[in-house]
């Protein structure tokens, strides 16, 4: 096969340019910001790195992991699963680190008899066979059929949607149990099932050793895709694009997105119209990060993050590793963080409303914050959709007639890291075998 062009350099746009590789095609990796990495870039305190997104990299993630060992072998070191919530008055701590006795009682306790009941056989599904943990998996298509009219708010019930599936929602897909829907919650429950350790260089040394190290892939940033032509005549596909306020046209004879679906609908708008309107279906809301650096220790080692309901415009604080205690990762995501926080909201500001609202639990008072870093992201996390299997069996019905394009992405096989490794696999895999003549 001749070069492919990959369109997004977020994680999975860097997954399809490594499988491609791996079949010993040539890519050509374009993404508009000037670095790739997207949503799982990194800044600068001072001197330190530190990730955005994507650095707690689950036990099971055995494609990823596979990937960081082909680019160096990097060392991981551990994290673990340290949080807190406030319930009744009372800071009830939830630590994978203990006993598995007490973490069964404590999650009854949270989820409430109902919840449980409900909540129950999907861990156990999960738990026997992990490919389930995807969205489009069998089980969970199952559970679509029968219970998707619903949200997960009335799937499991009041108690249990605000202290159990809340956390998971608000920080996963950046959205609340009423904007979720059960037949996508196995995507969910493979992140809260796993362990997690962290790379002790962070992500911006993987991706520093795979900008060098993939002798493949010419990558190619500052360059906004923002339309697709099909040339029947040739069969090529042809980019529209901007580089440095020029215009480019660009040929392939065959495309991968790897964008996130509200950004892959607008390039299809007036070559495949249909196509474009499904993936404007997908759901996708904001969410901000705030990374900041304290001149003493915030939080202790036995309590190290704390979740906050949707009256929060904050919906999690974090010690950054398990060692950084002196170093909060900020999370505002739901549905309070979006009627405050927009794309112009002064940084400063959204900290010190956080600062505020940790202090009772957390040593920031009078704790000098030393230096912070922000990033605000929209389209920030994906909540995918209500019956979203079937979705995405229209948007491959369309493609069908096409032997030159595929898509993939958070709304394939889910939002994390190891999902969007497996959804860039199985595409790579169909991009190349699909040789059937175009429509």
């Amino acid at each position: 096969m001749s070069k492919v062009a990959v369109i997004g350099g977020g994680i999975s746009g860097i997954a399809s340019a490594y499988y491609f590789n791996q079949h010993h095609i040539d890519v050509d990796l374009y993404d508009a910001a000037e670095s790739i990495g997207g949503r799982i870039g990194s800044g600068f305190l001072g001197d330190f790195s530190v990730d955005f997104g994507g650095k707690n990299i689950g036990r099971k993630y055995k494609r990823f992991r596979r990937f960081v060992s082909d680019f160096g072998d990097l060392p991981f070191e551990y994290f673990g699963f340290n949080t807190s919530q406030v319930i009744g008055g009372k800071v009830i701590k939830i630590n994978k680190e203990k006993a598995g006795l007490y973490s069964l009682m404590r999650l009854f306790y949270l989820c409430g008899l109902k919840g449980f009941i409900r909540l129950y056989p999907l861990v156990q599904a999960v738990k026997g066979d992990y490919t389930q943990g995807a969205l489009n998996s069998s089980y969970f298509n199952d559970v679509a059929d029968q219970n998707d009219h619903h949200s997960l708010s009335l799937f499991f019930g009041k108690r249990c949607s605000r202290y159990v599936i809340r956390p998971v929602t608000v920080r996963m897909n950046g959205a609340e149990p009423e904007e979720c829907y059960p037949g996508n919650f196995g995507s969910n429950l493979a992140l809260a099932l796993d362990s997690y350790e962290q790379l002790q260089g962070g992500m911006s040394g993987l991706l520093q050793a795979f900008s060098a190290g993939a002798s493949s892939t010419r990558i190619f940033t500052g360059y906004n895709v923002h339309r697709l032509e099909f040339d029947s005549s040739s069969s090529n596909v042809n980019l529209i694009c901007y580089n440095k306020a020029k215009s480019k046209e660009l040929k392939y004879k065959k495309v991968l997105l790897a964008l996130p679906a509200k950004d892959a609908s607008l390039l299809f708008k007036y070559s495949l119209p249909g196509l474009s309107e499904l993936l404007e279906k997908v759901v996708y809301y904001p969410v901000a990060v705030a990374i900041a650096k304290y001149q003493k220790d915030v939080f202790q080692s036995d309590l190290r993050a704390m979740v906050f309901d949707n009256s929060s415009l904050l919906s999690n604080a974090g010690a950054y590793g398990i060692n950084d205690l002196d170093l909060v990762r900020y999370t505002f995501s739901g549905i309070a963080s979006r009627k405050l926080i927009t794309s112009e909201t002064n940084p400063e500001k959204v900290i010190s409303i956080a600062e505020k609202i940790i202090e009772k639990y957390f040593n920031v008072k009078g704790n000098k914050r030393e230096n912070y870093v922000y990033k605000y992201l929209d389209p920030g996390l994906c909540a995918y959709s209500s019956y979203h299997y079937k979705l995405l069996e229209k948007i491959d019905h369309i493609l069908d007639p096409f032997c030159n394009i595929g898509l993939t992405g958070d709304y394939w096989r889910g939002a994390s890291i190891e999902a969007c490794f497996r959804s860039a696999e199985e595409a790579v895999q169909k991009l190349i075998y699909k040789n059937a003549p175009q429509a």
